[in-house]
């Protein structure tokens, strides 16, 4: 028995060296298997509820108004007032964005990207652009363009 676990052990140490040499780029031509993690699989925790005087915290720990708050969520200021007020409670995608906000406050502004001051009377900045999904339209006029 203690032979078979020293033979198990060794090929787990083999097996982890070879894992970490692939993944250094010192293996080439080996084949990987990857595992997708479906939700049968697996099992996410819900965004944790935040009370009004949190999500202000949040707010003001990135230094900004009710207003850009707002923008940098995706919602309106009235909703971000309404949370603030205690007269709505933050529900579903905007939870999970306010969770990253509080843990990782500088990736929410970086994904935001810059902060323009406003020029009264000036016409609001349009949407960014997002390029479309990788479908198969998109990834043959990739290889189609030079």
């Amino acid at each position: 028995m203690e032979e078979e676990h020293s033979e198990l052990g060794k090929l787990l140490i083999r097996s982890l060296q070879e894992a970490i040499a692939y993944e250094r780029g010192e293996l080439t031509g080996l084949r990987v298997d990857t595992v997708e993690v479906t939700a049968r699989k697996a099992h996410l925790e819900r965004p944790p509820w935040y009370p009004p005087y949190l999500i202000r915290e949040v707010r003001q720990k990135l230094s900004v108004s009710q207003a850009i708050f707002a923008q940098m969520l995706g919602v309106s200021a009235s909703t971000v007032r309404a949370w603030e007020q205690g007269k709505r409670e933050c529900e579903g995608p905007a939870s999970r964005l306010l969770q990253i906000a509080e843990k990782y406050p500088d990736v929410l502004k970086d994904v935001c990207g810059e902060m323009i001051p406003a020029t009264p009377g000036a016409p609001r900045t349009p949407r960014a652009v997002r390029a479309p999904a990788a479908g198969p339209e998109r990834l043959a006029a990739e290889h189609e363009s030079p």
